[in-house]
């Protein structure tokens, strides 16, 4: 596999580079200090996976990972860090693994071998716009959802990304009215089968995933301005104009909390 390593601080590289040099998985390991260098090897690099440090000066860890994943949606990350809270901190990133400090051989190697085995996402290029209303595209090509309440459906799950959305949850959302009986769990039912249809025939069907009561999108295999905001990228965030999926009332406490990110940079 061929490898980058991103830490600010050279000692911290060296290491990573003594301890994994035997390492008959690694092909090629190409290090750097900062993000932005990273960034331009990976544009005329391919890249398999990327251990990156969290607390950088200048381009934050998590934006870092955003950032290389737009350039190479299959590149795995792996981040390395002091602080276990960061494992939950990936929201919208999608990180492989996470190491933590200090690590031992066998730490690598694990990664290392989760990055083999992790499906690699579709070659298609899914972007989601939130900001300021929704919009999906594949390869530049806008898809078209027929039915409003599946677009809604869609939209709702794109904004709970990896932490997806229940029954329930959906339905207090798209039916504010209505009571969670059975006739409206077949309503939701419906609703997302035109929702599944029309991603199906944009060939994109496999961002969609169920597990247990929760459906959720698979957000390694999708651009969205959402999950950059979320991860810390300022340009995304300069794109913010203070509205967010306006179409939809259910939106504004996430409107409120961009305001707050955006308003503080």
């Amino acid at each position: 596999m061929r490898v980058i390593y991103i830490d600010d601080e050279r000692p911290n590289l060296e290491n990573f580079k003594f301890t994994t040099k035997d390492f008959s998985e690694i092909k090629s390991l190409d290090m750097f200090q900062s993000g932005e260098e990273a960034l331009e090897f990976a544009k005329n690099n391919v890249v398999d996976v990327a251990f990156c440090d969290m607390e950088m000066p200048g381009l934050h860890g998590l934006a870092l990972a955003a950032r290389l994943k737009e350039i190479n949606p299959s590149i795995r990350v792996v981040f390395v860090t002091a602080y276990s809270q960061y494992a939950m901190d990936a929201w919208g990133v999608d990180a492989t693994g996470y190491v933590l400090k200090p690590y031992l051989a066998s730490d690598i190697k694990k990664e290392l071998n989760k990055c083999k085995s992790a499906p690699l996402p579709s070659s298609r290029r899914v972007n989601i716009v939130t900001v300021p209303a929704f919009s999906v595209s594949v390869d530049g090509k806008a898809v078209s959802i027929g039915s409003a309440k599946a677009r809604e459906l869609f939209a709702l799950i794109v904004d709970a990304a990896d932490k997806g959305i229940t029954s329930g949850e959906g339905i207090t959302a798209l039916w504010p009215d209505r009571p969670n009986d059975t006739n409206t769990q077949s309503l939701l039912r419906m609703t997302f089968k035109r929702l599944a249809d029309a991603l199906e025939e944009a060939e994109i069907g496999d961002i969609l995933e169920t597990k247990g009561n929760r459906r959720f999108i698979r957000t390694d295999m999708v651009d969205c301005d959402l999950y950059r905001i979320m991860s810390g990228d300022t340009d995304t965030m300069k794109k913010y104009d203070g509205q967010y999926l306006q179409e939809y009332e259910w939106a504004e406490d996430r409107n409120a909390q961009l305001y707050q990110m955006c308003m503080r940079r």
